[in-house]
């Protein structure tokens, strides 16, 4: 079932923050995005599990591109999971790399598990399938 304006508002809000906080290289903000207990496939090899895993992905993402990779979230669609705290949601997250006038970096087909918190909706569950430029 479709999740309600309200919520995909909130979850839409959340990943326009995810995408700047990661740009920005703002380790503290973007993992605070995500649940304590919460998994990441699809950017290593290996799955990320906790928040302290993926606390590096930010910071070393914009040291290695000197802050010029810009994210964005689109084409996203959310339904509500077994229970209304839950919702699993599908989007494109498309990363470009403006280091040298602009080109196209990757795409990933992002799909992913967020739980409602007292903090808002939370990732629990991150997949992506990347497809590089």
């Amino acid at each position: 079932m479709p999740v309600s304006n309200d919520d995909l508002n909130a979850i839409t809000d959340m990943f326009g923050r995810y995408c700047w906080l990661v740009d920005e290289g703002d380790a503290d903000g973007w993992v605070a995005l995500f649940t304590e207990d919460c998994e990441v496939t699809g950017l290593y090899p290996q799955t990320l599990k906790g928040r302290e895993q993926i606390r590096a992905i930010p910071e070393n993402t914009y040291k290695a591109t000197q802050g010029k990779l810009r994210h964005l979230a689109a084409n996203m669609c959310c339904d509500y999971g077994e229970r209304p705290d839950v919702v699993h949601a599908k989007y494109y997250n498309l990363v470009t790399d403006w280091s040298d006038g602009g080109k196209f970096r990757c795409l990933a087909l992002s799909k992913v598990v967020l739980v409602r918190s007292g903090a808002g909706w939370l990732i629990q569950r991150s997949d992506s399938e990347m497809f590089l430029g």
